[in-house]
């Protein structure tokens, strides 16, 4: 989680990525701590973001999947019934 906030050195404005506790000033030069609330957000952020990643993938494999696999059969099943039916016509009228 990205936040910005003031080097109490220098008073400018930094950029925090959500990447350990201590930011470099890019203005001074200080090594600054973040502050705990806007390090704890990026932490609760990233653990977030991977259970999200891990829920998506949980409901894809048994729900989803599945369900494509089962309606893939259905599909190709009547997709076999009106090739076939087409065939018939086909050969009754061409065939004859």
């Amino acid at each position: 989680m990205a936040g910005k906030f003031n080097c109490p050195n220098c008073g400018g404005a930094n950029e925090y990525t959500g990447e350990g506790n201590i930011l470099h000033c890019q203005f001074c030069g200080s090594d600054i701590p973040v502050p705990e609330k806007m390090a704890n957000d990026a932490v609760a952020a990233k653990i977030s973001s991977k259970a999200r990643v891990w829920i998506i993938l949980f409901v894809v494999v048994v729900f989803v999947l599945p369900t494509c696999i089962g309606l893939g059969g259905a599909i190709l099943g009547v997709l076999a019934s009106i090739i076939g039916t087409i065939i018939a016509i086909f050969a009754s009228i061409f065939g004859g």
